[in-house]
This record gives C-alpha cells, sequence and structure tokens, in this order.
C-alpha cells in the first residue's frame, strides 16, 4: 500500500507528534504532509522528500500566529493533492481531516480532540479576547464547526484516542470510533529507593492546565509543589504563588525523570482528552492526584472488583478545595500505593502497545469496512474486540 500520514504541524513534540513517530515505525515509507514544521521537532527517521509542507509555510511568521491564521488550515490541507495513495491517516485536533481523498482512498482519521477552541470550548475563548473581538471570533467559530462536521462526514473511519473523545466525536460528529491509546515511552520509568516531600507537576504554562488551583491549594497547605515547564500564564502564576512553590522551567529528560521519581505524588488539574503526563508519572511509581473528568478516568485507576489496586486519588472539583481534600485523603493512605503495581498499569499504555494495537485497528478498516474494532480498558490495560460498526458513511 502506498501510504500518506497528515498531522497539524510540527512545532513542539507532544502526544501528536509521538503519534507520527510510531505510525513511521509501522509505515516507514509513508509521505508525511503538514501545515508548517520546525526541523528540530521532525521525526528523526523522516527523510527531507517524504515531508509536504502546505503553502501557509511560505507565509513569514505564521508559525507564529498560528493560532490567528486557523481559518486557512482547511483551504491549506484541501490543496494536498492524495491521489495515487491508498492510505491516508490523519493526525487531527486542529480542522485537519478536511482533505479530499480520492474515492478508492481509505481516509482514517487518528482524532485527539474534535478541536475544542471550536466545539466545547469556543464560549471560553471568546470570554478571553477582547470586547471588539468576541462576535467575530464566535462567528468564525459557527462557520469552523460547520466545515469541521461536512468534513468528519468524508473521514472513511474514526479512531479516538481515548473512551472520552470517541464520545466527543459521536456527539459532535454523529459518527462511531475505535479507541486506541496514544503510545507513551514508559521504558524510561524507574522506581526510586528514596523520596522526597514534594509535589510535583508537568505541563505547559497555559490557562486550561489549570496550575491555578493547584498553587492555591499549596499557598494555603504550606506545601512543597515543584512545577515544571513554561507558558504565556507563567508570570501570572509565579505572582500568585508562596514561598513554597518552586517553578523549575524546561527541564532535561534526565532531570524530569528524576523528579518524576522522587516525588510524593504527581498533581494533573487539567481536564484533558488523555494526558500523557499521568502515565508518564506512573511509569515512575508515583500516585497521581487528578481531576476526576476527561481522560484521567481511563489512565488513573481506582481500586476495582478484579482486585486492582488503586494508582491515584481524584478531586471532583477544578477548585483549590477540592485539591485539599484529595491531598488530604491521599496522605491519610500514602502507605498503601504499591509503586510496582503502579508502574505495571502504566506499560499497558507503552508504545509497543499502540504500534499493535492501531495496526489491528487499521488491518481490520481496510480488510473488512463493515467492522469496527474498538479497543477498551479492559483489565488495567487495552484489549480488542470487534463490534459492529454504529454507522456507514457514504463517502
Amino acid at each position: 500500500m502506498r501510504v500518506a500520514i497528515l498531522h497539524y504541524w510540527f512545532l513542539l513534540h507532544g502526544g501528536g507528534e509521538n503519534v507520527v513517530e510510531a505510525l513511521l515505525e509501522i509505515f516507514p515509507d509513508a509521505d508525511v504532509f503538514c501545515l508548517f514544521a520546525d526541523e528540530g521537532s521532525l521525526p528523526k527517521d523522516l527523510a527531507p522528500s517524504k515531508l509536504h509542507l502546505s503553502d501557509l509555510s511560505r507565509i513569514p511568521f505564521a508559525k507564529r500566529v498560528n493560532r490567528a491564521i486557523f481559518p486557512f488550515y482547511s483551504a491549506a490541507v484541501g490543496s494536498f493533492n492524495f491521489r495515487g495513495y491508498d492510505l491516508v491517516i490523519s493526525s487531527d485536533s486542529a480542522p485537519v481531516k478536511d482533505i479530499v481523498t480520492p474515492i478508492d482512498t481509505i481516509h482514517i482519521s487518528y482524532c485527539h480532540t474534535p478541536g475544542r477552541f471550536i466545539w466545547d470550548l469556543a464560549p471560553n475563548f471568546t470570554a478571553e479576547l477582547p470586547w471588539y473581538l468576541r462576535s467575530t471570533f464566535a462567528y468564525v467559530a459557527s462557520r469552523a464547526r460547520t466545515a469541521d462536521y461536512v468534513a468528519a462526514q468524508r473521514v472513511t473511519h474514526f479512531v479516538a484516542n481515548s473512551e472520552y473523545v470517541r464520545k466527543r466525536i459521536a456527539h459532535y460528529y454523529g459518527r462511531d470510533a475505535a479507541v486506541v491509546y496514544p503510545p507513551v515511552d514508559t521504558s524510561k520509568g524507574y522506581i526510586s529507593e528514596d523520596t522526597e516531600d514534594y509535589y510535583l507537576s508537568v505541563g505547559r504554562l497555559v490557562g486550561t492546565k489549570r496550575v491555578d488551583i493547584l498553587i492555591e491549594a499549596f499557598n494555603k497547605m504550606k506545601r512543597t509543589l515543584y512545577v515544571v515547564g513554561t507558558g504565556r500564564e507563567e508570570k501570572k502564576l509565579r505572582a500568585m504563588a508562596g514561598p513554597t512553590i518552586k517553578f523549575l522551567g524546561r527541564v532535561s529528560d534526565e532531570e524530569l525523570w528524576d523528579y518524576y521519581a522522587r516525588c510524593r505524588a504527581f498533581l494533573f488539574a487539567a481536564d484533558e482528552d488523555f494526558g500523557i503526563v499521568p502515565v508518564e508519572a506512573q511509569a515512575f511509581g508515583r500516585p497521581v492526584i487528578a481531576y476526576g473528568h476527561g481522560g484521567s478516568l481511563e489512565t488513573v485507576r481506582v481500586a476495582d472488583r478484579l482486585g486492582h489496586s488503586d494508582t491515584g486519588v481524584f478531586f471532583d472539583r477544578q477548585d483549590a478545595v477540592s485539591v485539599i481534600e484529595a491531598i488530604d485523603r491521599f496522605e491519610a493512605r500514602e502507605h498503601t500505593f504499591s509503586p510496582l503495581e503502579i508502574q505495571k498499569h502504566a506499560r499497558t499504555f507503552d508504545k509497543s502497545i499502540f504500534k499493535n494495537r492501531i495496526r489491528d485497528v487499521i488491518d481490520a478498516f481496510v480488510t473488512d469496512p463493515g467492522t469496527i474494532p474498538a479497543v477498551t480498558s479492559i483489565s488495567g490495560g487495552p484489549s480488542l474486540a470487534a463490534v459492529p460498526s454504529m454507522m456507514r458513511v457514504a463517502r
């Protein structure tokens, strides 16, 4: 098969880029298409001749103002020519799915999320804008939602990166999807003989990560919190932080692993579609204290009737009081968490698992278009089961 992989952009290295790298290990001869890219963020084994950039990459400073030009994304990816390809796999979170493929080309969308800035988070983005831009953004977002829905109907098959995203695909697009959790490199995880008296937060310092409620909670509790990462909210967060909050900025991989391995617990306050960093923390045997919504409900395990032990504690509201209550519950039974069991759970999300599952799903889609192989979390890890497709879509 001649295969093309479509990704929104290569500007930073994160979960979406990990997906593309894993797909290239399965399809090493695939061509890669994207809106724009920084050379340092490209997959390490991608040959220059295999990379195809959109016309947006010719615009000076386009990468710096990528949010401002999102209305042009659909047109940019729509200009890509996929004639001659048997299979197109899109790594999609922006309107990347809006491609036009030949009638005999299979398009599989690995959906990280239906674009949250035009769907469920559109009111939040609107409220953050100056008053004179709100009506304009609301109008543009409305048009973008219509285009995104129409584009979703041209996708041959969807694969969601979590059960949470599968439900959002069904809600916004009216489409069913298989579920394959994204790849996480758990091989670097190790269990430290000693831990220290600090809690840890890792991620971009932006509003949706809700690091502000963690800082507020730790200011009140006088506990030590290490914050790894940078972002546009950093100045604001530093201003509200008390003496027990330590900002570490960007750190090397080795430093990050050490912080993971020696923390008392990992804090995660975001409502994420999947959330890779809680899995990374668990690969080092550390418990997670997380907001009990979205992808965290799938990556952090609580004790079940099958005898699996807890890997963390949830809080049910995104506020400091709820965080404090969860930390108190954690500390009351901190000694009951098993680092080995936590690490074992994290390894069910390893890159090797992803490659096996996505290969099985793609094979099923190619050989039997009427079957959706659904991957769900059973007994602490993914397993494969075939279920009938809920919807056949005219292409």
